[in-house]
């Protein structure tokens, strides 16, 4: 209940509109309910007591930075009638996943496509924020991170939600590490909820659709399994065709039988893949030879298992290769040092032992070069980081 008081002109001036006065249950101050007379500014806010000074009577006189007492309204409760369902936040079978949160609309050439990134619902949970005056607060809304799968893999190391789907329409499959994950729950322990909300935002996830990598292996396979090892065999019996048993996360399962031959049964280890994005995301390795994955890492294939030769059989002998000139074109290493080799053109470089190399075609030697590109050196020897070798 609250009762009007007559507004004088001077208070009218200092824009006050009303003076009422309330018996409680409207009103807080400092975080109690107020009771007593109250007047009401041309900003709607209200303010203890019936009169708006323009200089307090205070013992001391008020610093610019001490705020000014407003009370803070109780919040209203919203009455519920019958005909309004209320649904549980935490229901698997209609979650309250905002669509702005979840779904990426994107334009191509014109064309705009729409579809879910994440799956993200809101937990029914909020933090509230203040200002630097108690009536100034927002209620920032918190998420429900159970959907995120956490990744607890030596190998993988990135800091972002990564989302893998199998072809737009397929509903999204969030990863992060164990690390990154713990640090979004502590922000929200710690009532920091703008960086968790900004992250699983569908604008910053990032997203991999492995469709057209299936796809893509798929049409790979066809060229490899009509790819014969050995080009010699004439016969078709003879021939010896590449099964490739692993391309990165796709395990080929093969099935032999007399009809078909080779059959893929194609199955799919999501942890390579994860740990392929987390290389290429990546910072290089300062080590230049780590900075390649080895091919056994990415894929397993089939070996060819030569037969050894027996005791009294002779060795075959491998002629040489020789251009135009009669020149070998695969020499000793020992030939043409540091690199081991003729260069392909005049001025093609190569990088050896942390230098780069520089193929001068009419001296036929690799140099080091200076900022000019002319030779500064020899070329090479035992200084250059290769054993010196003696005919």
């Amino acid at each position: 209940m609250s009762l009007k008081f007559r507004v004088r002109k001077r208070q009218k001036r200092r824009g006050v509109t009303e003076i009422k006065i309330t018996e409680g249950g409207e009103y807080t101050l400092e975080g109690k309910d107020f009771v007593g007379i109250y007047h009401l500014m041309k900003d709607g806010k209200a303010m203890p007591g019936k009169r708006h000074k323009k200089t307090p009577k205070r013992k001391r006189r008020r610093s610019r930075n001490e705020p000014t007492v407003y009370l803070v309204p109780v919040p209203k409760e919203i009455e519920k009638t019958e005909d309004i369902t209320v649904t549980s936040t935490s229901s698997k079978e209609q979650p309250n996943q905002p669509i702005e949160k979840n779904t990426r609309t994107e334009i191509v050439e014109g064309d705009v496509t729409t579809f879910k990134v994440g799956n993200f619902s809101k937990d029914g949970g909020s933090i509230t924020i203040f200002g630097e005056y108690p009536q100034n607060q927002i209620d920032i809304p918190t998420y429900d991170l159970s959907t995120i799968n956490i990744i607890d893999d030596s190998d993988v190391n990135f800091d972002f939600v990564l989302c893998l789907k199998d072809g737009e329409a397929s509903e999204p499959k969030l990863f992060t590490t164990k690390l990154f994950y713990d640090s979004l729950v502590q922000n929200y322990n710690n009532k920091q909820p703008f960086r968790v909300n900004d992250i699983i935002d569908q604008r910053n996830i990032v997203v991999v659709d492995i469709a057209p990598l299936k796809q893509k292996v798929e049409k790979l396979r066809i060229i490899e399994l009509n790819t014969d090892i050995d080009l010699t065999n004439v016969s078709e019996e003879n021939r010896s065709y590449i099964e490739l048993l692993r391309n990165l996360f796709v395990n080929s399962n093969y099935e032999k039988n007399d009809v078909d031959g080779l059959k893929a049964n194609p199955t799919y280890t999501i942890i390579e893949l994860i740990r392929y994005i987390s290389w290429v995301v990546s910072k290089p390795s300062q080590n230049y030879d780590d900075r390649l994955i080895p091919a056994e890492l990415l894929g397993e294939f089939t070996k060819r298992n030569d037969e050894t030769p027996k005791e009294d059989e002779p060795s075959k002998k491998i002629e040489d290769e020789t251009d135009d000139d009669g020149n070998s074109t695969n020499p000793s290493p020992n030939l043409y040092p540091p690199i081991g080799r003729r260069g392909v053109e005049d001025e093609e470089e190569a990088f050896y032992n942390g230098k780069t190399w520089t193929w001068f075609e009419d001296t036929e030697t690799w140099m080091l070069t200076n900022s000019d590109g002319d030779p500064k050196g020899g070329s090479g020897g035992a200084s250059d980081g290769r054993p010196e070798t003696r005919d």
